[in-house]
């Protein structure tokens, strides 16, 4: 099935719009999932991206402030990072 195909088939079933709000709660729901582990303790949203990065071979970069709070955060292949911060 291409990618025209399942659009028509979706929206021949409800509206795009329908549709987007289906899409979005799915990801929000799963997000939510993530935000908490077995035992219901939060686990940081930056634990949860640098599991991903490292789950797809990615390279990170994180800044803290003075507060020693995260300020920034990069993630991406090798080169991309290196594209970024070519020194």
């Amino acid at each position: 099935m291409t990618v025209k195909e399942l659009y028509d088939y979706i929206t021949s079933k409800m509206t795009p719009e329908e549709a987007l709000m289906n899409l979005l709660e799915g990801a929000t729901g799963q997000y939510e999932k993530l935000k908490f582990d077995q035992e219901g303790e939060p686990v940081h949203p930056i634990m949860i991206a640098s599991m991903a990065a490292m789950d797809m071979g990615w390279s990170i970069a994180i800044k803290r402030g003075d507060d020693e709070d995260v300020v920034g955060l990069v993630m991406g292949t090798e080169e991309y990072l290196e594209e970024i911060f070519p020194e």
